[in-house]
């Protein structure tokens, strides 16, 4: 009988082990790395997806878990840290600033390390052995070159079904009652989908300062994610953010000095565009394309969204019926529209359409139920938008 329970016991660990076991890479997203006062927590910092490309020497490092042979309680075998001359440096490792830099020794994968698993935690040996960040280690982290190095990490492990995502957590964080989580895919994953996202804000409403306009916070990264621009002056500030297929938060500020410059964001406070559960900022939706976006400070309006949002239009003697409406729009104006866009209530466009004619019929019937926003663009070079419902 108790070769039979040696026997299971060894398929088992060699099923564990077959999970671990392969070459890792840091996942390509948001939130891949991150840290909060509790595991899972990315509540004190986590990556954003512009740190894919300001961290890419950390992103392109890999990690090898050989196959594996018992050893005592579990499985394990030789592990290997690939940094190709160049990684994420901190200041603890000499440096005035974080940034690229050849690796450091002990953490820069040159030292023998072992790696092993049992009971869900996977236990690194070799002195400058880690994963994610080497500053993080059990209990603390490291903050300067005379603290002494540990032969051993332990990290709670965490494989997804497919056996495809490694999530490591370790309590180290905040003096070490917070924690790191460090997600990591294998190389044979193919990295996900990120869409080149359009933002315009409308910034008419606010005396915007000598720093200019800025969108940044959730997936975006720090204040200081994305710089926008106002080259016509015409108070519509423009640029350029990547976000991730399943969308995430995001925010815009107002003349921010520096990254951690989270006071000069607009306030959303109470805002139906608002994600009360992150900082009440913006919400992108999930995504399947680059699109664009139109927003006003601190509004959950679309850009240039008069506040009246009238379906009538003196200067232009525009008319806009039946609305509500379950299924087309008569759009009349003696003014020639060149084309129009809707957006929806987060300021997504989800439909354009050129026009060229005083008059048009819109069909929305296939829209979901709910509020959006018409914005007309008149041949005269001016433009107004107005709320229309689909019932």
């Amino acid at each position: 009988m108790k070769k039979i329970y040696v026997l299971i016991f060894t398929i088992i660990s060699f099923c564990s082990t077959a999970q671990i076991e392969g070459t890792w890479k840091l996942a390509q997203s948001a939130f891949a790395i991150g840290c909060g006062p509790n595991q899972g927590d990315g509540g004190w910092w986590s990556n954003s997806i512009g740190d894919l490309t300001a961290r890419d020497c950390l992103f392109d490092d890999s990690i090898k878990f050989e196959s594996g042979v018992i050893i005592g309680g579990g499985i394990g075998g030789p592990m290997y840290h690939y940094m190709d001359g160049n990684t994420w440096l901190e200041s603890f490792q000499g440096v005035t600033s974080e940034q690229c830099g050849a690796p450091v020794a002990p953490h820069d994968g040159a030292t023998a390390a072992m790696w092993s698993f049992a009971n869900n935690q996977l236990t690194l040996t070799g002195v400058g052995a880690h994963l994610g960040l080497p500053k993080v280690i059990n209990g603390g982290e490291l903050s300067s070159a005379s603290d002494t190095v540990p032969n051993t990490r332990v990290y709670e492990i965490t494989v997804s079904p497919n056996g495809d995502t490694l999530t490591a957590d370790i309590q180290s964080a905040g003096g070490g009652s917070g924690w790191w989580r460090f997600v990591y895919t294998k190389t044979t994953v193919a990295p996900p989908a990120n869409y080149s996202i359009t933002l315009h804000l409308d910034a008419n409403n606010i005396t915007v300062g000598a720093e200019g306009i800025y969108a940044g916070g959730g997936v975006l990264g720090d204040a200081l994610a994305v710089p926008m621009t106002d080259a016509n002056g015409d108070g519509i500030w423009e640029g350029v953010g990547t976000f991730p297929a399943a969308g995430g938060n995001y925010i815009f500020l107002n003349s921010p000095t520096n990254g951690g410059d989270w006071g000069t964001k607009e306030d959303l406070n109470g805002l139906p565009c608002a994600d009360p559960n992150n900082w009440n900022d913006r919400i992108m939706p999930a995504l399947t394309a680059d699109s664009t976006v139109c927003a006003i400070f601190a509004s959950c309006d679309p850009c240039q969204t008069p506040p009246t949002g009238l379906l009538n239009n003196n200067k232009n003697k525009l008319n806009v019926f039946p609305n509500p409406s379950n299924g087309f729009l008569n759009i009349s104006s003696n003014n020639e529209i060149s084309n129009l866009a809707i957006y929806d209530i987060l300021g997504k466009e989800v439909f354009s359409q050129n026009i060229n004619n005083i008059n048009s019929i819109l069909n929305i019937e296939h829209f979901i139920n709910g509020v959006y926003f018409l914005k007309l663009n008149f041949k005269d070079k001016t433009s107004t938008t107005l709320k229309i419902s689909k019932e």
